[in-house]
């Protein structure tokens, strides 16, 4: 049997160039995550609805996650060629054991095909899904009078009303409710009786949105080209391990860090709904908990032949250390 192993290779080259300078990068990403950790880089997934709803309906992901292969030792120099000239291989079970999961394949649907659809559906409606109970968290907030006079910092009479709305795409109010704070308390009890607290599902829901993938590699126009990488994530964002966020946001210092390594792609904005930010700012290390270290989990590095005494100045001996095998 073939041993298979999650591999993470880094970084992608860029159009023209150098061999030299990609492997730059490469040591200088190194020597980030052996200080910093595994940086979960964001994306913005835009989801084609045109086929399952009238208008102009967007549905953005904002997936923050770090990509893993698994993949043989024979397969390793193709893939290196592609996604960089460094490779850190983790052994599959250690990574389970660390959180890491399959990416969830969905495959587009065709525009003349309904039945070809239902990952799409799917997707928008997790999405969907995620924003009601979003909306259902926030109601159980406000209705419990020692959250929301803790926010305001000062004194509740426990018999307030709450004012809600709803708003049009434009922000214009197309419908209000006045609802007496106790109602809406009452209400959310009946709802979340024995089942998990709401901000547990939103958690969930944010780890699947953050794990779909589709299945075809449109910009290459390779059917299947993505699910025939046999990708794993790790990912972060609204979820939380005992109590901790699995991921923590960059200090100004690392940022400054990424930067310096790859301005052109840790500067770009990204645009997620209505907010702007830029990458480096949507990054986050993960850190499910407070010793974890990555390079504890890592079986090997591998390297071009002429790099492993770069490399080995970078890790200090901590992981074994040995040349990618002949393509």
């Amino acid at each position: 049997m073939i041993q298979k192993r999650l591999v993470h290779s880094f970084p992608r080259p860029k159009p023209r160039e150098t061999e030299k300078s990609t492997l730059r990068r490469a040591l200088a990403i190194l020597a980030l995550i052996r200080k910093i950790g595994l940086v979960l880089a964001p994306e913005v997934l835009d989801w084609d609805l045109r086929a399952i709803v009238a208008g102009n309906e967007k549905l953005q992901l904002l997936q923050r996650r770090l990509c893993l292969t698994e993949i043989s030792l024979s397969e390793l120099c193709q893939h290196s060629t592609m996604f960089g000239p460094i490779a850190i291989a983790f052994d599959v079970e250690k990574m389970r054991g660390a959180g890491a999961m399959p990416a969830l394949y969905v495959p587009q649907g065709a525009m003349n095909n309904a039945l070809s659809q239902i990952g799409t559906f799917c997707v928008r409606g997790a999405y969907h899904t995620k924003y009601v109970l979003e909306r259902l968290q926030e109601l159980k907030n406000l209705s419990d009078p020692d959250f929301v006079a803790e926010h305001i910092q000062k004194p509740l009479d426990s018999n307030y009303n709450l004012n809600l709305h709803n708003s049009d795409s434009a922000g214009n109010i197309i419908a209000t409710y006045n609802v007496p704070a106790k109602q809406v308390q009452s209400v959310l009890k009946y709802v979340g009786f024995n089942n998990i607290p709401f901000d547990h599902s939103i958690g969930i829901l944010s780890i699947f949105l953050n794990m779909f993938c589709p299945t075809d590699n449109t910009y290459t126009g390779e059917q299947l080209g993505y699910y025939r990488q046999r990708e794993w994530r790790l990912i972060a964002d609204d979820v939380e391990f005992n109590g901790q966020p699995l991921g923590r946001h960059l200090s100004d210092e690392e940022k400054a860090e990424l930067l310096a390594i790859d301005q052109l792609f840790w500067e770009r904005v990204l645009t997620y709904g209505d907010h702007q930010s830029r990458r480096c700012d949507l990054a986050l290390v993960y850190k499910p908990i407070t010793s974890w270290n990555a390079f504890e989990f890592a079986e090997a590095i591998y390297a071009p032949e002429h790099a492993l005494e770069q490399v080995s100045a970078v890790v200090d001996d901590d992981i074994p250390i040995y040349s990618l095998p002949k393509g």
